[in-house]
Protein backbone atom coordinates (compact mmCIF):
# COMPACT_ATOMS: atom_id res chain seq x y z
CA UNK A 1 0.00 0.00 0.00
CA UNK A 2 2.82 2.38 0.91
CA UNK A 3 4.79 1.65 -2.28
CA UNK A 4 1.71 2.22 -4.44
CA UNK A 5 0.59 5.28 -2.47
CA UNK A 6 -2.79 3.69 -1.81
CA UNK A 7 -4.83 4.35 1.31
CA UNK A 8 -6.99 1.85 3.15
CA UNK A 9 -10.08 3.82 2.12
CA UNK A 10 -9.13 3.45 -1.56
CA UNK A 11 -8.95 -0.32 -1.21
CA UNK A 12 -12.28 -0.52 0.60
CA UNK A 13 -14.02 1.57 -2.06
CA UNK A 14 -12.53 -0.33 -4.99
CA UNK A 15 -12.86 -3.86 -3.64
CA UNK A 16 -16.03 -3.70 -1.55
CA UNK A 17 -14.23 -5.06 1.51
CA UNK A 18 -15.36 -3.14 4.58
CA UNK A 19 -12.85 -0.96 6.38
CA UNK A 20 -13.24 -2.90 9.63
CA UNK A 21 -12.43 -6.20 7.90
CA UNK A 22 -9.46 -4.69 6.09
CA UNK A 23 -8.23 -3.17 9.36
CA UNK A 24 -8.34 -6.59 11.03
CA UNK A 25 -6.34 -8.02 8.11
CA UNK A 26 -3.71 -5.31 8.40
CA UNK A 27 -3.39 -5.65 12.17
CA UNK A 28 -3.09 -9.43 11.95
CA UNK A 29 -6.20 -10.15 14.02
CA UNK A 30 -7.83 -12.06 11.15
CA UNK A 31 -6.45 -13.75 8.05
CA UNK A 32 -7.97 -12.72 4.72
CA UNK A 33 -10.04 -15.17 2.72
CA UNK A 34 -8.68 -16.42 -0.58
CA UNK A 35 -11.25 -14.35 -2.48
CA UNK A 36 -10.32 -11.17 -0.62
CA UNK A 37 -6.61 -11.85 -1.15
CA UNK A 38 -7.19 -12.12 -4.89
CA UNK A 39 -9.28 -8.95 -5.04
CA UNK A 40 -6.76 -6.92 -3.01
CA UNK A 41 -3.87 -8.37 -5.02
CA UNK A 42 -5.50 -7.43 -8.32
CA UNK A 43 -6.15 -3.91 -7.10
CA UNK A 44 -2.58 -3.44 -5.86
CA UNK A 45 -1.06 -5.21 -8.87
CA UNK A 46 0.66 -7.94 -6.83
CA UNK A 47 0.07 -11.65 -6.44
CA UNK A 48 -2.02 -13.13 -3.64
CA UNK A 49 1.00 -15.25 -2.70
CA UNK A 50 3.09 -12.12 -2.18
CA UNK A 51 0.39 -10.66 0.06
CA UNK A 52 0.47 -13.83 2.18
CA UNK A 53 4.26 -14.15 2.47
CA UNK A 54 5.10 -10.46 2.75
CA UNK A 55 8.55 -10.88 1.21
CA UNK A 56 10.64 -7.77 0.57
CA UNK A 57 10.44 -7.92 -3.22
CA UNK A 58 6.85 -7.91 -4.45
CA UNK A 59 6.11 -9.82 -7.60
CA UNK A 60 3.86 -7.87 -9.94
CA UNK A 61 1.08 -9.81 -11.53
CA UNK A 62 1.93 -10.52 -15.14
CA UNK A 63 -0.24 -11.22 -18.18
CA UNK A 64 -4.00 -11.13 -18.20
CA UNK A 65 -4.33 -11.29 -14.40
CA UNK A 66 -2.99 -7.75 -13.91
CA UNK A 67 -5.01 -4.61 -14.27
CA UNK A 68 -3.95 -2.65 -17.36
CA UNK A 69 -3.04 0.97 -16.82
CA UNK A 70 -6.16 2.18 -18.66
CA UNK A 71 -8.38 0.17 -16.30
CA UNK A 72 -6.32 1.31 -13.30
CA UNK A 73 -7.00 4.92 -14.33
CA UNK A 74 -10.70 4.07 -14.52
CA UNK A 75 -10.50 2.56 -11.00
CA UNK A 76 -8.81 5.70 -9.72
CA UNK A 77 -11.45 7.90 -11.37
CA UNK A 78 -14.25 5.76 -9.92
CA UNK A 79 -12.68 6.01 -6.46
CA UNK A 80 -12.36 9.78 -6.83
CA UNK A 81 -16.00 10.16 -7.94
CA UNK A 82 -17.22 7.85 -5.17
CA UNK A 83 -15.27 9.88 -2.62
CA UNK A 84 -16.87 13.09 -3.86
CA UNK A 85 -20.33 11.51 -3.75
CA UNK A 86 -19.78 10.25 -0.22
CA UNK A 87 -18.56 13.68 0.91
CA UNK A 88 -21.62 15.30 -0.68
CA UNK A 89 -23.91 12.78 1.00
CA UNK A 90 -22.31 13.46 4.40
CA UNK A 91 -22.82 17.18 3.81
CA UNK A 92 -26.49 16.72 2.93
CA UNK A 93 -27.10 14.51 5.97
CA UNK A 94 -25.47 17.09 8.24
CA UNK A 95 -27.58 19.89 6.71
CA UNK A 96 -30.74 17.82 7.18
CA UNK A 97 -29.85 17.05 10.82
CA UNK A 98 -29.22 20.76 11.47
CA UNK A 99 -32.53 21.69 9.82
CA UNK A 100 -34.37 19.04 11.81
CA UNK A 101 -32.88 20.24 15.11
CA UNK A 102 -33.69 23.88 14.37
CA UNK A 103 -37.20 22.91 13.24
CA UNK A 104 -37.84 21.05 16.49
CA UNK A 105 -36.61 24.09 18.45
CA UNK A 106 -38.92 26.43 16.51
CA UNK A 107 -41.93 24.22 17.04
CA UNK A 108 -41.22 23.72 20.74
CA UNK A 109 -40.94 27.47 21.37
CA UNK A 110 -43.69 28.80 19.14
CA UNK A 111 -46.62 26.48 19.59
CA UNK A 112 -48.62 25.55 22.61
CA UNK A 113 -49.73 22.00 23.14
CA UNK A 114 -53.53 21.85 23.25
CA UNK A 115 -55.26 20.22 26.17
CA UNK A 116 -58.68 19.10 25.09
CA UNK A 117 -61.36 18.89 27.74
CA UNK A 118 -65.12 18.78 27.77
CA UNK A 119 -66.62 21.47 29.95
CA UNK A 120 -68.79 20.12 32.74
CA UNK A 121 -72.52 20.49 32.29
CA UNK A 122 -72.05 21.76 28.73
CA UNK A 123 -72.11 20.06 25.41
CA UNK A 124 -69.18 22.08 24.12
CA UNK A 125 -65.56 21.29 23.67
CA UNK A 126 -63.09 23.59 25.38
CA UNK A 127 -59.45 23.80 24.34
CA UNK A 128 -56.99 24.83 27.01
CA UNK A 129 -53.49 25.65 25.87
CA UNK A 130 -50.29 25.72 27.84
CA UNK A 131 -49.06 28.81 26.02
CA UNK A 132 -48.06 31.66 28.27
CA UNK A 133 -49.62 34.98 27.44
CA UNK A 134 -47.42 37.93 26.60
CA UNK A 135 -47.43 40.76 29.09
Amino acid sequence: MIQKGVKQADITRATGITSSVLSRYLSGINSPTADNLCVIGKFLGVSAEWLQTGSDAPESIQGDQGIPSSERKQFEKIIEVQGALIDNLHKQVKEWENWKASSEDRHAKGKAKPDLAIAKNKNTLRINTTRKRKK
